[in-house]
């Protein structure tokens, strides 16, 4: 038998499921018929559409690797973090999405272990002979992931690798140009944004496509590449805190990567003239930034102190003196 408290415990049971039965019995429908669809119509369209966003992806990542490696390698003198770059790339099914990974495994041939799925053009590898669909394994058999801290130890030891294509395994060995460890990352976002993390650089499928031509491109990653290697986000989490939360002491990290990506982008051969009007279209994008700063200069105040970082590398171009920022007269 029930005791009383079980008792009423049954009834607010009962009277939660008539309420829930009630809702759902009141939920609304659609008003008209809709066509009924074929799975497999449906199955062929998700297959074009996973295979039309893998080309989308590769497209993107081939254009960024080859900007931002020709940043980083002009630069590496400039940087206290290097490391060789061979020139590959390598994916897993967990690169990707969940929703994506049947599809990346069945488009790209990916499993668990990394395979080679980019080589830039004219890169160490490619003059070696690697191809997509390559893996690489150390001499003990273990799977490399690149760019990885194990693959570099590797290639800078001068060890001989093991590629496996078509389940024929060869030993060969692999050289690579030194560039700035600051690898570019993708991601597909929509948003117009690129950002720096200390160790990385992410620029999101919207400023891919926002920016009009490589030059465009160069400032970006010399922008974020100028956080890293001057340590911007560490300067920036203790100017906060011990500012009790002012913006204003974290601004000034964003005028000296704007001013030092500058240089690095010039230092790489590419056309600093389109910087401003980079700006301009950005400001364009978000309204407030036009009159307002925050964690950010203002975007006319951005414009013009590029103009005036830009005339004074045209001045020790003319001069021929080497392209370096100007440092603090205590440094």
């Amino acid at each position: 038998m029930l005791d009383v408290s079980d008792k009423a415990g049954t009834i607010q049971s009962v009277k939660r499921l008539m309420m829930t039965t009630l809702m759902l019995a009141g939920c609304t429908s659609l008003d008209t018929r809709l066509p009924e669809l074929d799975d497999v119509v449906v199955q062929k369209e998700q297959a074009a559409q996973e295979k039309a966003a893998f080309d989308e992806i590769a497209r993107l990542r081939e254009r960024l690797d080859r900007v931002t490696f020709q940043v980083l390698q002009a630069n590496a003198d400039l940087c206290k973090k290097t490391a060789p770059d061979p020139g590959i790339r390598t994916q897993t099914l967990k690169s990707f999405p969940k929703e994506l990974r049947e599809g990346a495994r069945r488009e790209l041939g990916l499993g668990d272990d990394p395979v080679i799925t980019f080589i830039r053009l004219g890169s160490p590898a490619e003059q070696a002979g690697f191809q997509p669909g390559d893996q690489l394994y150390d001499k003990g058999g273990n799977p490399l992931a690149v760019p990885s801290k194990a693959f570099n130890r590797h290639l800078s030891e001068g060890i001989a690798f093991e590629r496996v294509r078509t389940n024929v395994r060869e030993t060969l060995t692999l050289e690579a140009q030194t560039a700035c460890y600051y690898p570019a990352h993708l991601r597909m976002s929509p948003a117009i944004n690129a950002y720096a993390n200390g160790r990385t650089i992410v620029v999101t499928a919207g400023m891919m496509n926002f920016v009009k031509s490589d030059d465009e491109l160069a400032y970006i990653i010399g922008h974020e590449l100028a956080h890293n290697t001057h340590s911007h986000i560490r300067k920036s989490v203790t100017n906060y805190v011990l500012s009790l939360g002012g913006t204003r002491y974290t601004r000034i990290f964003e005028a000296e990567a704007d001013y030092v990506g500058l240089y690095y982008m010039v230092r790489a051969g590419y056309n600093p003239t389109v910087v401003e009007d980079l700006w301009r279209r950005l400001a364009l994008q978000s309204l407030r930034p036009i009159g307002r700063s925050k964690t950010h200069p203002a975007y006319p105040t951005r414009a013009v102190q590029i103009e005036a970082t830009r005339s004074e590398i045209r001045a020790k171009q003319s001069a021929g003196l080497p392209l370096l920022p100007e440092r603090k007269a205590e440094d």
